[in-house]
C-alpha cells in the first residue's frame, strides 16, 4: 500500500491557519508523520534507535477497527526479531519502528489492505474490509547490529543445545542405552539391524514411524495417520538428520533417532511441534 498524500500546500499562507489545521487533524491524540503515518508515543526512554539493516527485538500486537486482537506476540511469551528495512509503502510501519528507541512503546494506525499487501505480503483476511485501518501496539525491547544478533543467537543456541543434551543423557541413562552421538545433538540408536537393501538417493522408501517428544507423547506417525510414510529419498522435504538416518538403514531395520531442537524444528517449531522442543522418531 502506498498512501499518496495528494494534498498540495499553497506557499503563500498564514502560519496561524496552518497550526489550526494541524491541531484539527490530531483531536484523536495521534500525530501524523511527514510520510502520513499516524502515531502516538506511549512511553519514551531515549534509548538506542535502529538504523536500516539492524535487528529489532520487539513485542507487537495489532487490532481491527473494532478493537478485536488479530495478533499478539505476547501470547507466545517471547519477543520476536525483525530487521529494519526501507518502508514497504509510504507511511508504513517501518517508519514507526525507526522512530522508536529501546524501551519505547507506541501505537500506530495503518491502512489494513496496504500493510497486508505490501508488508505482510498476504491476502487481506475476509474479516477485514479494504480501506479499513489497523491499530498496532509496539514495544521496542532491544536494538542490535546483525553481528550482535548473530553472536547472541549462537550463544543462546549453544546454551539450549547443552541443556537439551543433559536431558537426553538422563533419558539414555534411565533407559540403560549406551550410544555415542552421530554428532552433537543427533543420536541414532539401532534396535534391530535389517538384512535388506540400503536405500540410495532417488529410491522410493516406505517407513513405519512414530514421532514423539522425549516425554513419550506422540505427535505424529503411521498409527496416527493410518498409513506408512512413502516418499523419494532425497526429495529435500525432510529434516537432514532424518534423511541421513534413513540412508543408513537397511530394509527391516528398527531404529530410533533422537534430535535436539537445533537439528529438528528449532525456535520456530512446525505443526504440533512447538519451538525448541526435544523429539525422537522411531
Amino acid at each position: 500500500m502506498i498512501l499518496n498524500m495528494r494534498w498540495q500546500c499553497i506557499l503563500i499562507c498564514i502560519s496561524g491557519v496552518l497550526i489550526l489545521l494541524f491541531n484539527a487533524c490530531n483531536n484523536d491524540g495521534y500525530t501524523k508523520s511527514a510520510t502520513g503515518l499516524k502515531y502516538r508515543i506511549v512511553e519514551s526512554h531515549n534509548g538506542r534507535k535502529p538504523v536500516l539493516g539492524e535487528m529489532m527485538r520487539l513485542h507487537l500486537k495489532y487490532k481491527d477497527k473494532n478493537g478485536k486482537v488479530i495478533y499478539d506476540s505476547g501470547i507466545l511469551g517471547e519477543a520476536f526479531v525483525l530487521q529494519l528495512e526501507s518502508p514497504s509503502f509510504t507511511g508504513g510501519l517501518e517508519d514507526g519502528f525507526a522512530m522508536m528507541g529501546e524501551g519505547d512503546s507506541a501505537t500506530f494506525i495503518v491502512s489494513a489492505d496496504s500493510v497486508f499487501e505490501k508488508t505482510f505480503r498476504q491476502n487481506l483476511p475476509a474479516s477485514i474490509q479494504k480501506g479499513e485501518w489497523l491499530q498496532f501496539d509496539v514495544r521496542m525491547i532491544k536494538v542490535m547490529t546483525k553481528e550482535e544478533f548473530n553472536k547472541e543467537s549462537a550463544e543462546l543456541e549453544n546454551k539450549i543445545t547443552d541443556e537439551e543434551i543433559k536431558r537426553i543423557d538422563t533419558y539414555l541413562n534411565e533407559n540403560k542405552i549406551s550410544i555415542i552421538p552421530v554428532k552433537k545433538g543427533i543420536y541414532f540408536i539401532v534396535f534391530k539391524a535389517g538384512e535388506g537393501k540400503k536405500p540410495e538417493v532417488g529410491d522410493s522408501v516406505e517407513i513405519s514411524y512414530t514421532g514423539s517428544f522425549l516425554s513419550g507423547e506422540v505427535f505424529d506417525g503411521s498409527s496416527k495417520k493410518g498409513t506408512n510414510l512413502q516418499y523419494v529419498l532425497g526429495d529435500g522435504k525432510r529434516l537432514p538428520a532424518w534423511e541421513n538416518a534413513i540412508s543408513m538403514m537397511k530394509e527391516g531395520t528398527v531404529a530410533r533417532l533422537i534430535l535436539t531442537s537445533k537439528h529438528a524444528y528449532g525456535n520456530i517449531g512446525l505443526g504440533p511441534v512447538p519451538p525448541i522442543h526435544l523429539l525422537f522418531l522411531i
